[in-house]
């Protein structure tokens, strides 16, 4: 049964960060060209998904329209994390050559 004492050290251990709206705003547009998902800028930028729900609708112009979307292609969310397998990848090769 959790204690009073793990819900002091969890809430110390969280970090609040704050997005400009201009990035929520380019997030948005990503999501609505369908260029990257929700859960791919929430994993990526290490928040919520309701958060990220939140800007689409403070900031979607779908939104107003009453239009859905589902798909989903290439994004720089999506770049980012292939360009960090790659890094870790060539990290391994560096370090099998030392």
């Amino acid at each position: 049964m959790a204690k009073p004492q793990d819900f002091s050290k969890e809430a110390s251990q969280r970090v609040n960060r704050y997005f400009s709206d201009s990035f929520k705003r380019k997030k948005v547009r990503e999501i609505e060209r369908n260029l990257t998902t929700v859960s791919e800028v929430s994993k990526e930028y290490e928040v919520s998904t309701t958060a990220v729900y939140k800007w689409l609708d403070k900031y979607s112009r779908n939104r107003k329209r009453g239009v859905k979307q589902v798909v989903e292609l290439m994004s720089d969310t999506r770049k980012i994390q292939d360009l960090k397998a790659k890094i870790r990848e060539l990290e391994q090769l560096v370090g099998q050559k030392q």
